[in-house]
């Protein structure tokens, strides 16, 4: 029989050859492994999630294997094992059973023998003994990495578990109830989509076991898309407020923003396929939320799962006890309470995945909006009709128009909504739309063709297939959906693949190593505002244990912030290195010397006959992550005496004035100093983005109301309009445009009195180990540098070819290792050998 013969087998002959429910053939069976196999080929070259998502899908996988052979009757324990294995595969032994055991007693509440009002007592009290120890009230012996998980287990699935045990007759078996808390997926995803139990329960192996399975990697396929997707618009589409500066900027920003939801959607789509491969056939977790033609429509479309917990949990109830007042005014007010309630419960959401609750101003008024948003349109149904059809409805093209344009309008309002949800502040949302006052160019019809282009194709009739059992499907609909997954799967790892994808140019090849990596894009770089689903995304990355377990980030675990190198010295530069300070590392030891410096204990002035350079960076430079002796600026001192001393000069010295966290305007703080030792050379170490990290440290140094020192830097903030204590956004964007200026002040000043001091100004780039967005300001910044009179060493492509995992600290640290340090010095010496006789100059002082 052939391939396309097996796919396009009618559902009842699949069917009729099933001797039991839940029965796979061996030939069904296997495709699905052979598209499990190349799912998982899929996750690992695009580096979908965490590390711990890539082993928990392994076990997945693997699970799925062995399930799908089992008697029925075994196959829900076989899954509650596999989900108690899967959280200590993620999470570890010790934090898994202090997990588990708390929500055994959780779970063990609810079914006490008394009466529901007990239970309810009793599931409160503890709640409340928890959130005290989530805030940090209690005292607790477990890992605060536990916390986000057990939040989204318990948060809002406790809700619904308990509301059904009260109005469902039929008690559930204890592998239903474990299965239901203890979800596979879930170790991975603190943000977890909230299912409801009954439809758990009523749903399982409900259908033809091969189509359920099908269904399942068809919507992790396309939960993988999305995700693909909202990189795109993570890495190259998205702006900070204060980079808007035009009606083009600021219309990318309100449809970025609001695609950055696509991680939601995306994330949903695999969880709930992951419980398709153990028979949970659970209902659409979206519905095209982008092709909203109303607000009600909006949310009905959107996170349904959620939509239908409230509505079961709120709405109903609700209605119930308010309908002597009326049908409409019940409508009315239960719609308000929900919207209500819906803010509470992201509030509550956040406390348990953050450890804080979320009560600002933007959040509450989003959810106000939007349910008097939601009410109007839901009063102008009630009274005017939603049209309604039991089979496709005919369309003409007056109706496709109507459509098109709600669809439209729709669409930009609820970006705007959206910005306003997200935004730091009201004060920063209110700074966006001063863009409607700068140029209006083309640009500006880009975003508003293509998202009418999308509307338009989006509107086209077609079958809806929602929630429809796979079995009820035709044939002809059955094998296109399964084409469509086969062949994404092969165009994405074709794509993945570097020795295919490099063939279609280097901007191609680039394009899609960022899309392939983990990294964060220039805004998460930089630490920028990010949205409420952003936050609670990333909750790993605000909570260290558990991104610990996520990044398999050993406990003990020191970062360079967490090392108090550093003290407080008030001032221009805020801070710089302790004198005389020692720290042992796991890396090495770290000692800094009676100045300052990060290196040997030198004499205040340079002897006869000794070349002395200084040099200037942050991190890299002072060397986090090796040992003493094992910086780059101290390997090639070594060189440089092994190899050249005697010649021009008897002797050199590089000090290491490197401090972590510096940017560009605290070089100058920096550079006064090293004046003091009488150096021949300064080499400023540029990393990337330097032009807008020094724009943002003015911007800091304003809104801290810091003395700034330099009048050029003083100048630059006096005509960009910026005042002391102005909030740090709204500086930043009237930065904006003099942040070329910034640098260039800095880098002339450096230069310039380098020159005065007698010393030769080299500007040294040595970009970030992990490649990103760093390139983007890199040409920029040499000419800048160029311009100001350095001498250029441009090392932008010292890692190129490397393997970055045997040059970085670690998969979670991205400084330059032992290894990785040895390479700079390699190229560092080679570029200083190419410019010796303009650097190395006897008479240079």
């Amino acid at each position: 029989m052939t391939l396309t013969a097996v796919l396009a087998r009618a559902p009842g002959q699949i069917a009729g050859e099933a001797a039991e429910k839940g029965q796979i053939s061996l030939v069904n069976y296997f495709l699905v492994v052979a598209q499990l196999a190349l799912l998982l080929l899929l996750l690992r070259q695009f580096q979908i999630e965490s590390a711990a998502f890539l082993r928990l899908a392994m076990l997945a996988f693997a699970g799925f294997a062995i399930h799908a052979w089992l008697p029925l009757r075994m196959r829900l324990p076989f899954f509650v094992m596999l989900s108690l294995a899967g959280i200590g595969v993620v999470m570890g032994g010790v934090n898994a059973a202090w997990l588990v055991t708390i929500s055994l007693a959780l779970v063990g509440i609810c079914h006490l023998p008394v009466s529901f009002a007990w239970r309810g007592a009793l599931l409160l009290g503890a709640a409340g003994i928890l959130a005290l120890q989530r805030a940090g009230h209690l005292p607790f012996p477990w890992s605060d990495a536990i916390w986000p998980i057990l939040g989204a287990m318990f948060m809002f699935r406790l809700i619904g578990y308990f509301y059904d045990l009260r109005h469902d007759k039929t008690p559930p078996s204890p592998a239903q109830s474990l299965a239901y808390f203890f979800m596979l997926p879930n170790a991975c995803f603190p943000l977890f989509p909230v299912i409801d139990f009954k439809t758990f329960r009523r749903n399982y192996f409900d259908d033809d076991a091969y189509r359920i399975y099908q269904v399942g990697i068809d919507w992790m396929v396309r939960g993988v898309m999305h995700l693909i997707l909202y990189r795109i618009v993570y890495y190259y589409l998205t702006l900070a407020p204060h980079e808007v500066a035009n009606p083009a900027e600021l219309i990318q920003y309100l449809v970025s923003n609001f695609l950055l939801y696509l991680r939601v959607s995306g994330l949903f789509h695999l969880i709930v396929g992951m419980l398709y491969l153990f028979g949970f056939r659970l209902p659409e977790t979206h519905n095209r939320y982008l092709l909203a033609s109303s607000f009600t429509d909006f949310w009905r479309r959107i996170n349904i799962y959620w939509k239908e917990f409230m509505q079961k949990v709120f709405y109903y109830p609700a209605v119930f006890k308010l309908r002597k007042l009326g049908t409409e005014k019940a409508l009315v007010l239960a719609t308000l309470y929900v919207f209500l309630m819906t803010w509470f419960l992201h509030a509550y959401q956040w406390f348990w995945l953050r450890g804080t609750m979320l009560l600002v101003a933007q959040d509450m008024l989003f959810w106000g909006i939007l349910g008097l948003l939601v009410v109007a349109n839901s009063l102008y149904e009630m009274r005017h009709g939603r049209a309604r059809s039991l089979g496709t409805p005919t369309r003409t093209w007056r109706t496709t128009a109507v459509l098109v344009f709600k669809t439209y309008a729709t669409f930009w309002f609820i970006c705007v909504l959206w910005s306003f949800w997200t935004t730091e502040s009201l004060g920063a949302w209110v700074s966006l739309w001063a863009a409607l006052g700068g140029e209006y160019t083309a640009r500006m019809l880009l975003y508003p063709s293509v998202v009418l282009a999308v509307i338009i194709a989006g509107s086209i009739p077609r079958e809806s297939l929602r929630n429809v059992r796979a079995s009820a499907q035709d044939d002809r609909t059955w094998m296109r959906s399964r084409l469509v997954t086969v062949a994404s799967l092969f165009a994405l790892l074709t794509v993945s693949v570097e020795a295919l994808h490099l063939q279609l140019g280097k901007d191609f090849g680039t394009f899609v190593h960022s899309l392939r990596s983990g990294q964060l894009s220039r805004l998460d770089t930089a630490q920028l505002e990010r949205g409420y689903y952003e936050n609670l995304l990333s909750v790993d990355r605000f909570n260290s244990q558990l991104w610990e377990v996520y990044m398999n980030k050993p406990k003990n675990w020191l970062d360079v912030e967490s090392t108090n190198l550093k003290h407080f010295v008030g001032g221009f530069a805020q801070t710089e290195l302790i004198p005389s300070f020692v720290q042992t590392t796991k890396h090495g030891t770290i000692s800094i010397n009676r100045f300052g410096m990060r290196d040997r204990d030198y004499e205040a002035l340079p002897a006869a006959g000794t070349f002395r350079g200084v040099v200037l960076g942050a991190s890299s430079v002072m060397g986090w992550g090796v040992g003493d002796g094992q910086t780059f600026e101290a390997v090639v001192e070594d060189r440089l005496n092994r190899e050249w001393a005697g010649g021009a000069f008897d002797k050199y010295e590089l000090l290491n004035m490197g401090v972590p966290g510096y940017q560009p305007p605290q070089q100058l703080v920096m550079a006064e100093k090293a004046f003091e030792f009488q150096p021949h050379a300064i080499f400023y170490i540029a990393t990337g983005h330097e032009i807008s990290r020094a724009a943002a440290y003015l911007a800091e140094a304003v809104n801290k109301g810091i003395d700034i020192p330099y009048d050029g830097l003083r100048d630059i903030a006096s005509k960009a309009g910026v005042t002391v204590g102005m909030d740090e956004g709204e500086a930043r964007k009237r930065l904006t445009p003099y942040r070329r200026e910034v640098l260039t002040y800095v880098y002339g000043r450096i230069a310039e009195e380098s020159r005065k001091h007698g010393s030769v100004p080299v500007w040294i780039f040595l970009p970030q180990v992990r490649e990103g967005s760093w390139q983007e300001e890199t040409a920029e910044a040499v000419a800048v540098a160029d311009a100001a009179g350095f001498v250029v060493i441009n090392q932008e492509d010292v890692y190129k070819g490397r393997n970055i995992d045997e040059i970085r600290l670690a998969e979670w640290d991205d400084h330059p290792n032992v290894r990785g340090h040895q390479l700079i010095a390699e190229r560092l010496f080679d570029g200083l050998a190419e410019k010796r006789e303009v650097i190395f100059q006897p008479a240079g002082r």
